[in-house]
């Protein structure tokens, strides 16, 4: 039948005026029956008024009335303006009497319905606040007291729309809703055809010895195993040695009510496990239920499996349901979820988070850590790290491992399926990243910051009093009981939870806007708006009358049963749910990634049995560089000292290099202490006779790079003068550092190494320190004069110098015979007597430049007056005429000259002019600043191989092994 909109007001006429009962109710039911059953006609009745109408008859006292009301107002109340006028119309107020009041199971139904399709409704869910407190009350009382399956589904429905709310939340709980929500989902899901196990039966203590009565070889095997996991735990498949099948006392229902309560609950279950619940909730539901029967939908093929791994992974992060998810065997279905494989329907990215949140917040406890490892999962961890392109996901892993450290078989595992290099790997991106997180952690740390200790999940209180928990655990003991709630997991705060959107994974829930009393009605509802709007112009031209609608109504006299009608599609859409923004969450801080990677590898370090990859360049690299970068005060110096301090690692930090890259520490002034710390560490090794037996085999094997790298070595950690000596003369070790540093055409990496090693052994080893120029008298000025060809030498010149240095022009410069004289008796007796170079006032030099003549006499004339920088050519020069005129006092300073201008370009100069005038002390001077110098190494370097084409070449190299040798000898015998 179509209406028109006079039809529907003609029978709302007749409900507003009629008195009659039976009248009210035939023609609510046929309102309910041929036209609140789609969108079109509950448009049509809202339109024509009705609204308002039903909010007046609601109060009726006769159930029979109340019930077709409550069904016309509940398919009204799908449409939001419908809404909107109901709760303006204060139905709010009746609807919430009839809950509490009414026992009848079908108008608790239909009340339900409309009040849950009210809270559905974004605008008049608001009205809905101020009854929070009665409305919480009366629902959890229905859902406590009745015995339909269909009422219960409504009364839960309508917790899944208001437990959004942390007011309704409290009043929710405050009357037990949590715990008849969990009494309700267990008795459901309980199965009752489990078998019962088996009584004990008492065996001889000799039985147990071997192969027990009736025991499979197979079973007597995998118990074998499990006796010998601690002894070879890498050589086991893990998964035989799981002890027991998965929970088999909860099994989903066969009945469809039962099947579709069990959905809304686990529903409702979601949005509870978001919140805060407490625990004076807890209690009672620790004490009488058990979360195992939400672990039954965790499973390969259950379609409610992302629902029940979110409950899990949300009670997680409540300290107060530890010990019940412990009891529930929560873990073990986590891990086998993660461990599945051809699964038909594959984890999703969200459900893969959840288990990975559910395994890190249990393994803080060590019987969980158990049957982590006993099942097989550390594998699959590892594996899912070495894979993973996620960083928020790889930190989840990381934070699990770090509560396996002081589990000793784990680690074991874990080390054997390559935890090391991806602890290092993580390490170097994090270094290297540009990420604004990892620059802000660097910048804390290099700003002298405290490091941020992993943070706990804070509690009201200290104690949880739980039936069967222990409160004397610590979070740092290598076991650790339930208590160890306090998770490190960085999806333990709600802000940091595997998904921002509770129910952004869940199915499509979307009920239908309207309930027919006829099944095959309900495709009405997918009307679009063009085809609505044509059908209500079409009823409004028809015309019809009062009498004729009820006569109607008199032929259809059956009276109406419609508690399926009411039932809409139970896959609702989740965007009908208000915004979870609007829920209250629990936040702290997580630890940060880089402090677990870093206690990590430190842990890893402590062990007995220390895997090779800890001795792999990469690691020993990575870790460096974190120190370079964060300083020695961490556990990362802690972990490369471990690692140092390792004789079987000893032979690949030598090859390695790794000696040099601790001296650069040395160079950086915040780090110099430490670099010699490390040094040191190296020292203690190599001096013991693993170490020394190691050098000696290197240094005469056949591959050079290894005989370069261990020569290199030698000269940085070798301090014993007398172990020096042999490994660098009969270890020919000295003799490879100068191959290095002394050949131009060597095409050897390791020649900047070799010259830093020569350096280091100088200063350090031998002490060979760089004698230090006399500081110049306070009184005497530093003459700022510029010399120049043109300027005078002297304001009356009465004599002259006559320079011509072969290959040069030929000079001549005039100076004062008096002041000549009086400095140097060498000078008067050749200027005032019958000596040749005095004829005529002249004297003739031919082995000086003119710059270093100018100089010398600048000198003179100054009286001990300097020039800030001399020409060190001239400087020589200068020098070399002070000793052959004898002026002692000049001769000194110049000397001091010589030492204090000394550097890389002019320390061969000094060196040919000091063994071709045999003059020990600066050639000494020259050899030890060649050898202990702390010049950049390239400079370094080029200051060695300058002298190869010198013509005192191997008198030079010569030298240098004298003063080595020399000194060792001299400190070490």
């Amino acid at each position: 039948m179509l209406w028109s909109l006079e039809q529907v007001e003609g029978m709302l006429n007749v409900l507003k005026h009629s008195t009659d009962r039976t009248v009210v109710y035939k023609c609510l039911v046929k309102l309910r029956t041929d036209l609140v059953k789609d969108k079109d006609g509950i448009v049509l009745f809202r339109t024509a008024g009705g609204v308002p109408i039903m909010v007046r008859l609601i109060t009726k006292l006769n159930e029979k009335i109340m019930e077709v009301v409550l069904s016309i107002l509940g398919n009204c109340c799908t449409d939001e303006q419908a809404c909107i006028e109901a709760v303006e119309c204060k139905v709010i107020s009746p609807l919430v009497t009839i809950l509490k009041t009414i026992p009848n199971p079908v108008i608790q139904c239909r009340a339900c319905r409309m009040l849950g399709n009210l809270a559905k409704s974004k605008k008049a869910s608001q009205f809905l606040n101020v009854h929070y407190a009665a409305i919480a009350p009366a629902i959890c009382h229905i859902i406590e007291s009745t015995s339909s399956v269909q009422t219960r589904i409504m009364a839960f429905r309508v917790c899944r729309f208001l437990l959004v709310s942390s007011q309704f939340l409290r009043h929710f709980l405050a009357a037990n809703g949590f715990l008849q929500m969990m009494r309700i989902f267990v008795g459901v899901m309980k199965n009752t055809e489990a078998p019962k196990e088996p009584p004990t039966q008492d065996i001889e203590v000799s039985a147990l010895m071997g192969l027990k009565r009736n025991q499979h070889r197979e079973k007597y095997f995998e118990e074998v195993a499990r006796n010998l996991e601690g002894v070879r735990s890498d050589i086991f498949d893990h998964q035989m040695l799981k002890y027991s099948t998965r929970n088999c006392d909860y099994v989903l229902p066969k009945e469809n009510e039962a099947i579709e309560l069990a959905q809304e609950i686990l529903k409702c279950l979601v949005l509870l496990s978001a919140q805060p619940i407490g625990l004076k909730a807890w209690e009672p539901v620790s004490r009488t239920s058990s979360l195992a029967s939400i672990v039954y939908f965790a499973k390969e093929d259950s379609d409610q499996r992302a629902s029940a791994l979110k409950i899990l992974s949300n009670f997680c992060k409540d300290p107060y349901a530890f010990y019940m998810l412990s009891t529930a065997d929560a873990i073990v279905a986590a891990c086998e979820m993660l461990m599945a494989v051809n699964m038909a329907k594959p984890l999703t990215e969200s459900e893969s988070r959840h288990c990975i949140n559910i395994v890190s917040t249990l393994s803080t406890d060590a019987c969980s850590r158990s049957k982590i490892r006993r099942c097989g999962a550390l594998r699959k961890l590892v594996a899912m790290i070495r894979d993973s392109h996620s960083q928020s996901e790889r930190s989840s892993l990381f934070h699990i491992f770090n509560n396996f450290q002081y589990d000793n078989l784990s680690m074991e595992l874990l080390l054997y399926e390559g935890l090391v290099p991806l602890l290092v790997r993580e390490l170097n991106d994090y270094l290297v990243s540009d990420d604004e997180h990892h620059k802000r952690r660097r910048e804390e740390r290099l700003q002298g910051g405290k490091k941020r200790k992993i943070s706990e999940l804070a509690t009201q209180e200290t104690t949880i009093k739980f039936a069967k928990t222990l409160d004397s655990s610590d979070f740092d003991s290598p076991s650790s009981s339930p208590r160890s709630y306090r998770t490190t997991s960085p999806c333990s705060s709600r802000s940091m939870s595997p998904s921002s959107n509770l129910l952004a994974n869940d199915d499509d829930d979307n009920y239908s806007p309207a309930c027919s009393d006829d099944e095959d009605e309900d495709d009405n509802s997918t009307t679009n708006n063009d085809t609505r709007d044509r059908r209500i112009a079409a009823n409004r031209a028809q015309a019809s009358n009062v009498l004729d609608i009820l006569k109607l109504i008199d032929d259809g006299s059956e009276p109406i049963d419609d508690t399926l009608s009411d039932k809409e599609d139970f896959e609702e859409l989740s965007s009908d749910v208000p915004p979870l923004s609007q829920m209250s969450q629990f936040r702290h801080q997580a630890g940060d990634t880089i402090d677990i990677i870093e206690n990590l590898l430190y842990r890893i370090t402590l062990m007995l049995n220390k895997r090779m990859e800890l001795g792999k360049p990469e690691t020993l690299d990575t870790l460096i560089r974190a120190i370079n970068l964060f300083g020695a005060n961490n556990n990362f110096a802690n972990a490369l000292t471990n690692i140092l301090l390792e004789s079987q690692f000893f032979a690949q930090i030598i090859k390695h290099g790794v000696v040099h890259q601790l001296y650069q520490l040395t160079k950086v002034e915040e780090m110099r202490k430490d670099g010699f710390a490390f040094l040191e560490t190296l020292t203690n090794v190599g001096e013991s006779n693993y170490g020394k037996e190691e050098l000696v085999r290197l240094l005469r094997c056949d591959d050079p790079n290894a005989q370069q790298r261990a020569a290199i070595s030698v000269a940085y950690i070798i301090k014993n003068p007398r172990l020096l000596y042999q490994f660098l003369n009969d270890g020919n070790a000295l003799n490879l550092l100068f191959e290095l540093l002394l050949r131009k055409k060597s095409e050897d990496l390791y020649a900047d190494e070799a010259a830093d090693a020569v350096t280091s052994m100088s200063r350090h080893t031998l002490g060979i320190l760089l004698p230090e120029a006399d500081p110049a008298d306070s009184t005497a000025g530093i003459c700022t004069q510029q010399l120049n060809d043109s300027t005078p030498m002297h304001e009356n010149c009465d004599m002259r110098f006559i320079v011509s240095k072969e290959g040069d022009a030929t000079h001549s410069i005039g100076f004062n015979k008096q002041l000549l004289c009086e400095s140097s008796e060498v000078f008067n007796r050749m200027l005032n007597s019958d000596f040749r170079e005095g004829h005529h006032g002249e004297i003739q030099l031919q082995d000086y430049t003119a710059c270093g003549l100018r100089y010398f006499l600048h000198l003179i004339g100054c009286h001990e007056q300097h020039l800030g920088q001399p020409n060190y050519s001239a400087l020589i020069q200068a020098f070399e005429m002070s000793r052959v005129y004898i002026i002692p006092e000049l001769e000194v300073i110049l000397q001091q000259r010589l030492v204090q201008f000394l550097d890389a370009h002019n320390c061969l100069r000094l060196l040919e002019w000091a063994l071709k005038n045999y003059h020990a002390e600066l050639t000494e001077t020259a050899i030890s600043f060649y050898l202990s110098s702390t010049l950049p190494t390239q400079e370094k370097l080029l200051l060695f191989r300058a002298a190869e084409d010198s013509t005192y070449a191997s008198e030079w190299f010569q030298l240098l092994n004298d003063a080595v040798f020399e000194r060792c000898r001299s400190t070490g015998y």
